[in-house]
């Protein structure tokens, strides 16, 4: 059974990636945890918001996407919960992937193709 533990991330593609930050940060007063490639972690609350420039992704991922929010649900054991899903017939769109930020994930869609990404953090 899938152990999910709560909502990780909440991922907003940004066109303008600065302007973003000011808002989260400078008026929200939401603190950064971290910068990756032009991307921006917030903290708010225990929930990780990342701003996340929308001319950066290129790969499949953006082939899923209906919108521009993403939702991470964290995981015990992101691998397990794929292989279930993955029986009951659910569309895999990326494997399991250990992600450069200390994460590893994997994307999912739900019956209306909205995209579904697990993550099991590493230490």
């Amino acid at each position: 059974m899938i152990s999910v533990t709560g909502i990780r991330t909440v991922a907003l593609y940004v066109a303008n990636p600065a302007t973003a930050r000011r808002f989260y940060e400078d008026l929200l007063h939401l603190p950064v945890v971290a910068e990756h490639h032009g991307r921006v972690q917030l903290d708010a609350g225990g929930v990780r918001l990342l701003l996340h420039p929308t001319d950066t992704d290129t790969d499949d991922r953006a082939q899923a996407r209906h919108g521009r929010t993403e939702v991470y649900f964290e995981v015990r054991d992101v691998d397990a919960a794929v292989l279930e899903l993955r029986s009951a017939g659910v569309e895999i769109v990326q494997e399991p992937t250990d992600q450069p930020w200390g994460e590893r994930d994997a994307m999912v869609l739900d019956p209306d193709g909205f995209p579904v990404l697990l993550t099991e953090p590493r230490p």
